[in-house]
């Protein structure tokens, strides 16, 4: 195991748990964990394993980071829908409000692969939408850019 990253919403929590993949330094394995805060419901729905890209790892740090400065000259701006290429996850960014680098928030809508009922079906994705502090990104961005930094050096 790497490192369990958390990202902390108003209403939701999602664990990126990181693991080192064998003969890949591009890669690491991925399981994503969706619990709803438990004063709302007991729904805790996890990812099937699945490698990630560090380049998209990198890649969200971008997006939200882009976000951000855009929410400065901008509260209404929306985001793209940010997928990873193996389409693990989804997640966009909307509106929100930024006073200071660490003092704000916004809206963010995130959707998790959690596997296919057969070879020939679709994903199915499970996900919430709610609001998300500045301090809870930048901790989460913080933590995701140390995963990469050790990897790259590793």
């Amino acid at each position: 195991m790497i490192k369990d990253i958390v990202l902390n919403t108003t209403g939701y929590q999602l664990t990126f748990e990181l693991k080192e993949l064998q003969h890949s330094k591009d890669n690491l394995d991925l399981t994503i964990v969706f619990s709803l805060d438990p004063r709302l419901s007991n729904v805790v729905v996890k990812s099937i394993p699945m490698p990630i890209l560090i380049s998209d790892l990198q890649g969200m740090i971008d997006y939200f980071e882009e976000h951000i400065a855009s929410l400065q000259e901008n509260p209404d701006s929306e985001g793209y829908t940010f997928v990873t290429l193996d389409l693990q996850f989804q997640m966009q960014a909307f509106s929100g409000e930024v006073r200071s680098p660490d003092d704000g928030e916004f809206t963010l809508r995130s959707m998790v692969n959690i596997g296919k009922l057969n070879s020939e079906g679709s994903s199915v994705y499970v996900g919430g939408e709610t609001l998300v502090t500045l301090e809870n990104i930048n901790s989460f961005i913080s933590s995701i850019r140390d995963v990469i930094v050790k990897r790259t050096l590793s």
